[in-house]
């Protein structure tokens, strides 16, 4: 990926070449979403623009033939990267995911919404057989409930699955910008990168709570996300600090894939928890700061 990276960075015709192409070939938006916020982190929005405006017309034409995907994800993390190059804060930019998920889910409800209604009609058939093992059986009124969920927690988990899309092209894109510029610096941010306990609690109450109220429902598979990253972010540093190796990052990936209905919870309390104890401050001596590449030039 660094040839890429190098060539995207010669000047304008080229990132211009692989951004508008990427978005133009099937299933490869997330290399130009990533190169696009490449272009952006180093050189700024209005150095990028023309870069954006290429890149843009091959996902307009997909989201004109029933895919907004690559749209979506494209400017989402084109206005990600706008805010992490002013900020240079991924807490920042964590926060931020929250809404622009929410009005990803809601574009999606609408665009979508034959779709999911059949989905949740599919679903709705399903659940009496699916909670059949239930104790004493499942009361009408609850039954009644879940399905009125159905829909809106359909439209968040897509929000959710496209913000998280955004936010791993953004990370690609820093990834790709410090090892050309600042070799071990997006390591350095992804290590340290912790939720304050005002954000990260409330954040696990949108999650645990949104779905008891319909109007919510759709919140709260949008607010897990930042303390996904957040805890997926503790486990790497973690790991870094107590140089244990890139296979122990390999081993909870796997379990995680496969147990994902209990690492995904358990993932989202630790990072709860770590915003308040800060574990690995604890776990290391105190040292200078670390640089910071939010503009590149580190």
């Amino acid at each position: 990926m660094r040839g890429l990276a190098e060539y995207i960075m010669r000047g304008s015709k080229q990132a211009t070449l692989v951004v508008a192409l990427a978005a133009a070939i099937p299933l490869l938006f997330w290399i130009s979403a990533a190169a696009l916020a490449l272009v952006i982190l180093r050189r700024g929005l209005n150095d990028a623009l023309s870069v954006l405006i290429w890149g843009v017309l091959p996902a307009l034409a997909w989201a004109v033939m029933g895919d907004p995907t690559p749209l979506l994800v494209i400017v989402g993390s084109a206005g990600l990267a706008v805010i992490l190059r002013e900020s240079g804060q991924w807490s920042k930019v964590m926060l931020l995911t929250v809404p622009l998920g929410v009005a990803y889910a809601l574009l999606l409800l609408t665009v979508h919404n034959e779709q999911l209604m059949a989905l949740a009609g599919q679903i709705r058939e399903m659940l009496p057989q699916m909670l059949s093992g239930a104790q004493n059986g499942v009361d009408t009124a609850v039954l009644a409930r879940l399905e009125a969920l159905l829909v809106p927690i359909l439209g968040g988990l897509l929000g959710a699955v496209h913000v998280l899309m955004v936010l791993v092209c953004l990370m690609l894109g820093r990834a790709w910008q410090a090892r050309l510029y600042n070799p071990g610096g997006f390591r350095e941010e992804f290590h340290a990168l912790r939720l304050s306990p005002l954000v990260a609690g409330g954040l696990l109450l949108l999650t645990l709570l949104g779905p008891q109220w319909t109007q919510l429902a759709l919140l709260s598979p949008v607010a897990s996300v930042p303390l996904l990253i957040a805890g997926l972010a503790l486990v790497h540093g973690v790991v870094g600090i107590k140089n244990l190796g890139t296979v122990w990052l390999v081993a909870f990936y796997v379990l995680f894939v496969f147990m994902a209905q209990f690492a995904y919870p358990l993932v989202m309390f630790l990072a709860f928890v770590d915003s308040l104890f800060d574990f690995r401050s604890r776990m290391r001596p105190d040292s200078g700061s670390t640089g910071d590449d939010s503009n590149g030039h580190g």
